[in-house]
Protein backbone atom coordinates (compact mmCIF):
# COMPACT_ATOMS: atom_id res chain seq x y z
CA UNK A 1 0.00 0.00 0.00
CA UNK A 2 1.41 3.39 -1.02
CA UNK A 3 2.03 5.73 1.91
CA UNK A 4 0.13 9.01 1.69
CA UNK A 5 2.05 12.27 1.45
CA UNK A 6 1.81 14.26 4.70
CA UNK A 7 0.30 17.74 4.43
CA UNK A 8 1.52 20.04 7.22
CA UNK A 9 -1.34 22.32 8.24
CA UNK A 10 -1.05 25.44 10.40
CA UNK A 11 -3.80 25.93 12.97
CA UNK A 12 -4.45 29.10 14.97
CA UNK A 13 -4.28 28.33 18.70
CA UNK A 14 -7.03 30.92 19.28
CA UNK A 15 -9.43 28.19 18.11
CA UNK A 16 -12.13 30.21 16.31
CA UNK A 17 -15.04 27.77 16.72
CA UNK A 18 -17.15 26.72 14.78
CA UNK A 19 -14.39 26.94 12.16
CA UNK A 20 -12.41 24.66 14.44
CA UNK A 21 -12.23 23.92 18.16
CA UNK A 22 -9.15 23.71 20.37
CA UNK A 23 -6.89 21.06 18.83
CA UNK A 24 -5.87 19.83 22.27
CA UNK A 25 -9.45 19.44 23.54
CA UNK A 26 -11.12 16.05 23.91
CA UNK A 27 -13.24 16.69 20.83
CA UNK A 28 -11.39 18.42 17.97
CA UNK A 29 -14.05 19.38 15.44
CA UNK A 30 -15.41 22.15 13.25
CA UNK A 31 -16.36 23.24 9.75
CA UNK A 32 -12.76 23.53 8.57
CA UNK A 33 -11.85 20.19 10.16
CA UNK A 34 -14.55 18.40 8.15
CA UNK A 35 -13.88 20.38 4.98
CA UNK A 36 -10.12 19.80 5.04
CA UNK A 37 -10.65 16.09 5.72
CA UNK A 38 -12.88 15.84 2.64
CA UNK A 39 -10.43 17.83 0.51
CA UNK A 40 -7.38 15.82 1.54
CA UNK A 41 -9.22 12.51 1.15
CA UNK A 42 -9.84 13.47 -2.46
CA UNK A 43 -6.20 14.52 -2.94
CA UNK A 44 -4.80 11.44 -1.19
CA UNK A 45 -3.05 13.45 1.51
CA UNK A 46 -2.63 12.81 5.23
CA UNK A 47 -3.04 15.79 7.60
CA UNK A 48 -0.50 16.74 10.24
CA UNK A 49 -1.63 19.75 12.29
CA UNK A 50 0.76 22.23 13.89
CA UNK A 51 -0.83 24.62 16.38
CA UNK A 52 0.45 28.04 17.40
CA UNK A 53 -0.32 31.77 17.38
CA UNK A 54 -1.19 33.31 14.01
CA UNK A 55 2.13 35.17 13.77
CA UNK A 56 4.04 31.93 14.39
CA UNK A 57 2.21 29.76 11.85
CA UNK A 58 2.53 32.54 9.28
CA UNK A 59 6.30 32.59 9.81
CA UNK A 60 6.38 28.78 9.56
CA UNK A 61 4.55 28.96 6.23
CA UNK A 62 7.05 31.50 4.88
CA UNK A 63 9.93 29.21 5.90
CA UNK A 64 8.37 26.19 4.22
CA UNK A 65 7.78 24.40 7.53
CA UNK A 66 4.04 24.32 6.75
CA UNK A 67 2.26 23.56 3.50
CA UNK A 68 -0.97 25.46 4.18
CA UNK A 69 -2.87 27.40 6.83
CA UNK A 70 -6.56 26.52 7.16
CA UNK A 71 -7.77 28.44 10.19
CA UNK A 72 -10.30 31.21 9.43
CA UNK A 73 -7.82 33.10 7.23
CA UNK A 74 -9.43 36.17 5.65
CA UNK A 75 -8.43 37.11 2.11
CA UNK A 76 -7.14 40.71 2.08
CA UNK A 77 -5.30 42.78 -0.56
CA UNK A 78 -2.23 43.09 1.67
CA UNK A 79 -2.11 39.34 2.32
CA UNK A 80 -2.37 38.61 -1.41
CA UNK A 81 1.04 40.26 -1.80
CA UNK A 82 2.68 37.68 0.47
CA UNK A 83 0.45 34.59 0.22
CA UNK A 84 -1.32 32.40 -2.30
CA UNK A 85 -5.03 31.86 -1.63
CA UNK A 86 -7.33 29.15 -2.87
CA UNK A 87 -10.80 30.03 -4.05
CA UNK A 88 -12.86 31.12 -1.02
CA UNK A 89 -14.79 28.48 0.91
CA UNK A 90 -16.89 30.80 3.10
CA UNK A 91 -18.33 34.31 2.76
CA UNK A 92 -19.11 36.39 5.86
CA UNK A 93 -19.30 39.85 7.45
CA UNK A 94 -17.96 41.51 10.56
CA UNK A 95 -20.48 42.02 13.33
CA UNK A 96 -20.79 43.81 16.66
CA UNK A 97 -21.69 41.55 19.60
CA UNK A 98 -23.29 43.05 22.71
CA UNK A 99 -25.05 41.94 25.87
CA UNK A 100 -28.68 40.92 25.45
CA UNK A 101 -29.95 43.96 27.40
CA UNK A 102 -28.06 46.47 25.22
CA UNK A 103 -28.97 47.85 21.80
CA UNK A 104 -27.23 49.37 18.79
CA UNK A 105 -29.31 51.53 16.45
CA UNK A 106 -26.53 52.34 14.02
CA UNK A 107 -22.82 52.50 13.41
CA UNK A 108 -22.50 55.81 15.28
CA UNK A 109 -23.58 54.05 18.48
CA UNK A 110 -20.14 52.43 18.56
CA UNK A 111 -18.43 55.76 19.13
CA UNK A 112 -17.01 56.19 22.65
CA UNK A 113 -17.60 52.50 23.40
CA UNK A 114 -14.88 50.26 24.80
CA UNK A 115 -14.41 47.78 21.96
CA UNK A 116 -12.92 44.32 22.30
CA UNK A 117 -10.94 42.79 19.43
CA UNK A 118 -8.51 39.97 18.77
CA UNK A 119 -5.02 40.96 17.72
CA UNK A 120 -3.92 40.68 14.07
CA UNK A 121 -7.47 40.31 12.72
CA UNK A 122 -9.61 42.17 10.21
CA UNK A 123 -11.75 43.26 13.16
CA UNK A 124 -8.72 45.02 14.66
CA UNK A 125 -7.95 46.74 11.35
CA UNK A 126 -11.60 47.82 11.03
CA UNK A 127 -11.72 49.36 14.50
CA UNK A 128 -8.37 51.15 14.07
CA UNK A 129 -9.59 52.60 10.76
CA UNK A 130 -13.13 53.57 11.72
CA UNK A 131 -12.93 54.22 15.47
CA UNK A 132 -9.34 55.31 16.20
CA UNK A 133 -10.44 57.37 19.19
CA UNK A 134 -12.15 54.49 20.98
CA UNK A 135 -10.68 52.62 23.90
CA UNK A 136 -9.66 49.21 22.52
CA UNK A 137 -9.14 46.06 24.57
CA UNK A 138 -7.22 43.20 22.96
CA UNK A 139 -7.63 39.49 23.59
CA UNK A 140 -5.42 36.61 22.49
CA UNK A 141 -8.25 34.09 22.08
CA UNK A 142 -11.90 34.22 21.13
CA UNK A 143 -12.94 32.70 24.45
CA UNK A 144 -11.13 35.45 26.32
CA UNK A 145 -12.74 38.08 24.09
CA UNK A 146 -16.29 36.92 24.84
CA UNK A 147 -15.45 36.52 28.51
CA UNK A 148 -14.47 40.19 28.66
CA UNK A 149 -17.84 41.19 27.23
CA UNK A 150 -19.75 39.07 29.73
CA UNK A 151 -17.76 40.45 32.65
CA UNK A 152 -18.32 44.07 31.62
CA UNK A 153 -14.69 44.85 30.77
CA UNK A 154 -15.80 45.90 27.29
CA UNK A 155 -19.06 47.33 25.91
CA UNK A 156 -18.98 45.55 22.58
CA UNK A 157 -16.77 43.19 20.61
CA UNK A 158 -16.16 42.99 16.87
CA UNK A 159 -15.78 39.54 15.34
CA UNK A 160 -16.29 37.52 12.16
CA UNK A 161 -19.99 36.63 11.92
CA UNK A 162 -19.59 32.81 11.65
CA UNK A 163 -17.41 32.74 14.76
CA UNK A 164 -19.78 35.04 16.63
CA UNK A 165 -22.68 32.80 15.60
CA UNK A 166 -20.91 29.78 17.04
CA UNK A 167 -20.37 31.46 20.39
CA UNK A 168 -23.91 32.84 20.56
CA UNK A 169 -25.40 29.39 20.05
CA UNK A 170 -23.93 28.49 23.43
CA UNK A 171 -24.47 31.81 25.16
CA UNK A 172 -27.94 33.33 25.06
CA UNK A 173 -26.89 36.31 27.22
CA UNK A 174 -25.17 37.85 24.20
CA UNK A 175 -26.47 38.85 20.76
CA UNK A 176 -25.42 40.38 17.46
CA UNK A 177 -26.18 44.08 17.79
CA UNK A 178 -25.54 44.78 14.12
CA UNK A 179 -23.68 43.59 11.04
CA UNK A 180 -21.10 46.17 10.03
CA UNK A 181 -21.56 47.82 6.61
CA UNK A 182 -19.08 47.21 3.79
CA UNK A 183 -17.29 44.37 5.56
CA UNK A 184 -18.08 41.49 3.20
CA UNK A 185 -15.16 39.08 3.52
CA UNK A 186 -14.05 35.57 2.56
CA UNK A 187 -12.08 32.73 4.12
CA UNK A 188 -9.66 30.67 2.04
CA UNK A 189 -6.75 28.29 2.47
CA UNK A 190 -3.45 30.20 2.58
CA UNK A 191 -0.31 28.84 0.92
CA UNK A 192 3.26 30.02 0.47
CA UNK A 193 3.61 32.58 -2.33
CA UNK A 194 4.32 30.77 -5.58
CA UNK A 195 2.86 27.41 -4.54
CA UNK A 196 0.45 27.47 -7.46
CA UNK A 197 0.39 23.73 -8.11
CA UNK A 198 -0.95 22.85 -4.65
CA UNK A 199 -3.37 25.79 -4.83
CA UNK A 200 -4.77 24.50 -8.11
CA UNK A 201 -5.18 21.01 -6.64
CA UNK A 202 -7.19 22.39 -3.72
CA UNK A 203 -9.31 24.54 -6.04
CA UNK A 204 -10.13 21.49 -8.16
CA UNK A 205 -11.02 19.45 -5.07
CA UNK A 206 -13.17 22.26 -3.64
CA UNK A 207 -15.08 22.56 -6.91
CA UNK A 208 -15.71 18.81 -6.87
CA UNK A 209 -17.02 18.90 -3.27
CA UNK A 210 -19.45 21.65 -4.26
CA UNK A 211 -20.58 19.72 -7.33
CA UNK A 212 -21.19 16.42 -5.52
CA UNK A 213 -22.95 17.97 -2.51
CA UNK A 214 -20.28 17.19 0.10
CA UNK A 215 -19.59 20.88 0.74
CA UNK A 216 -23.28 21.64 1.27
CA UNK A 217 -23.60 18.75 3.75
CA UNK A 218 -20.65 20.03 5.80
CA UNK A 219 -21.96 23.60 5.62
CA UNK A 220 -25.41 22.65 6.90
CA UNK A 221 -23.90 20.59 9.72
CA UNK A 222 -22.11 23.63 11.17
CA UNK A 223 -24.05 26.68 10.01
CA UNK A 224 -27.67 25.58 9.65
CA UNK A 225 -28.71 27.61 12.71
CA UNK A 226 -26.23 30.48 12.32
CA UNK A 227 -27.03 33.69 10.43
CA UNK A 228 -24.15 35.60 8.88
Amino acid sequence: MTQKKVLKVGLDSAAPFPMHSDYHSDNFEGFEVDLLKALTDHLGLEIEYQVSLWSTILEQLFKGELDIICSAVTITPSRRHILEFTNPYLHFRLCAVINQDDNLKGINDLKNKTIGIREATEAERYVHTNFPGNNMVHAETNKDLYRKLQSGKIDVLIDDSPIAGGFLQKNKKLKVGMYLPSTDSQYAIALKKGDVQLKDQFNEALSLLKENGTYQTIYKKWFNDIQF
